[in-house]
């Protein structure tokens, strides 16, 4: 899979409030290697809230999204999957 998380993705990628540590970037990409067999595979992320002095906007939501998708195929010519199930979930907190 495809892991592809965006932090506060409604703002334009200078003005986001939201950052992951370290590093300092509002997203992250990530191939992830499932296997059958093998263990659940876990990622720990840890995100910061720029200094409000450093931004104006203190009142509109933060929108953080996570999409999967399958990474595309290794080999010329075979077959694709397909992923099956809620592709969007939204929560508001």
């Amino acid at each position: 899979l495809l892991a592809d998380l965006q932090l506060d993705r409604l703002k334009q990628k200078l003005a986001r409030r939201v950052l992951l540590w370290p590093g300092g970037q509002s997203s992250w990409l990530q191939e992830l290697a499932l296997a059958p067999g093998q263990p659940p595979l876990c990622r720990n992320l840890t995100a910061y809230l720029r200094d409000e002095a450093e931004f104006k906007d203190k009142l509109s939501p933060i929108a953080v999204s996570l999409n999967m998708t399958l990474a595309p195929a290794q080999r010329p010519g075979a077959l694709g999957l397909l992923l099956y199930g809620d592709t969007l979930v939204q929560e508001q907190v």
